[in-house]
């Protein structure tokens, strides 16, 4: 029979005591070891930087002259709240190492201005500036002319955003209240953008009715895939935490700008079937096609979250993030506004066949600038 004498008795009756004491205090501030699995799903709202869109669209006259306004395009566009969702898949291998994947997504959003002309007697006159590369100089074309055709022209602008990363985790600290994780692996962003020129032009009677109308489009895709490093922190106090991260990923940004224009008219066949022309007024076959190029690029993310653990199992939490990437294309700045119409019937000469005479312009060469998302994220995670 096993004898235990009283100070030894109690010895052990006060260690249990104190161990289950800190087991509780534990299961109320950091999740139990045996979780291995989390999920998080949250949904965003984040603003995106501005598009540049520098080229003047629609003017009242002649750009540098006393008194001409531009009514369309010359400032950047702005896509205002973009919905999205993110979802992020963790499991921890070892009480130190885990795996974790996350995605995000912002849909496409489309924004657009527009202006027009009803072209009837003592309204407005409105006209596309360009540079002409013929004479080197400032030059228009007629977008609407009082008592011979109305005009309608509108700027849009479509964004969308996806990006995801996969992570190995090592821990270096975890116990509570407080848990420090480094993290290292790989992110993909793609930055797809459109930004788009259209112009109706028909005329008014008592001229026969036509159909004259443009369409320039500048689609700018960015795909990034980099290495990625960064740490990440928690501090836990009775239910409630607070978490932050910082990452930054180095790699290779693949731009590619998708240039396409075209003439729809039938002034040029007696008023009949409509006939397509390749060449809008800014998207002309000197610019026309793809063009790609791969450069090197940095993408740092920084985001912290507040939540509140309802269950041991379940949490809720909102948070922010910002994320930025050095060097994309923007769609609105791949445009050359030094054109030379006599490539292209837009401009009012004569029909097509049209034979290039002069410089080759528009031409195209990539301009590049920053990119930032930013937002508020709102979500629920599990750990099981």
């Amino acid at each position: 029979m096993l004898r235990t004498s009283a100070p030894a008795f109690a010895m052990v009756l006060m260690t249990v005591s104190a161990a289950l004491a800190q087991t509780t205090v534990s299961a109320s501030t950091t999740p139990p070891a045996g979780e291995r699995f989390h999920v998080d799903a949250e949904a965003l709202v984040w603003w995106l930087k501005d598009s540049p869109a520098p080229v003047p669209l629609v003017s009242t006259g002649v750009l540098g002259q006393p008194g001409t306004q531009v009514l369309l395009g010359g400032r950047d566009v702005d896509t205002g709240a973009q919905p999205g969702v993110r979802l992020t898949v963790g499991y921890r291998l070892t009480d130190s190492l885990g795996l974790e994947a996350s995605a995000f997504y912002l849909p496409t959003r489309t924004t657009s201005r527009r202006v027009e002309s009803s072209g009837q007697s003592g309204s407005q006159a409105l006209f596309i500036p360009f540079f002409d590369a013929t004479f080197q100089r400032e030059n228009t074309t007629n977008l609407a002319s009082p008592g011979l055709f109305a005009g309608r022209a509108t700027e849009s602008l479509s964004t969308r955003l996806i990006g995801g990363e996969l992570n190995g985790t090592v821990r270096l600290l975890g116990g509570a209240p407080f848990q420090l994780d480094l993290l290292g692996g790989f992110r993909y962003l793609n930055l797809r953008e459109t930004y788009a020129f259209t112009t109706d032009s028909p005329d008014v009677p008592p001229r026969p009715p036509d159909v004259f109308r443009t369409r320039d489009e500048f689609e700018a895709r960015n795909e990034f895939l980099g290495a990625q490093v960064g740490a990440r922190a928690r501090g836990d106090w009775r239910r409630w935490f607070a978490s932050g991260a910082v990452k930054l990923a180095l790699g290779a940004m693949r731009q590619s700008v998708d240039v396409e224009g075209a003439l729809v008219t039938n002034d040029f066949n007696g008023f009949g079937a409509p006939q397509t022309f390749q060449g809008g007024y800014f998207a002309q076959p000197t610019n026309i096609g793809t063009h790609r190029r791969t450069v090197f690029a940095v993408v740092p993310e920084v985001g912290v979250d507040v939540g509140y653990r309802i269950t041991d199992a379940v949490s809720v939490f909102v948070g922010y993030t910002f994320l930025y990437a050095n060097r994309v294309a923007r769609p609105g700045e791949q445009i050359d506004r030094t054109i030379n119409p006599t490539q292209n019937a837009s401009f009012g000469a004569p029909p097509p066949p049209r034979t290039l005479v002069g410089p080759a312009r528009p031409g195209f060469s990539f301009a590049g600038s920053d990119f930032w998302a930013q937002g508020v994220n709102v979500g629920v995670a599990v750990r099981f």
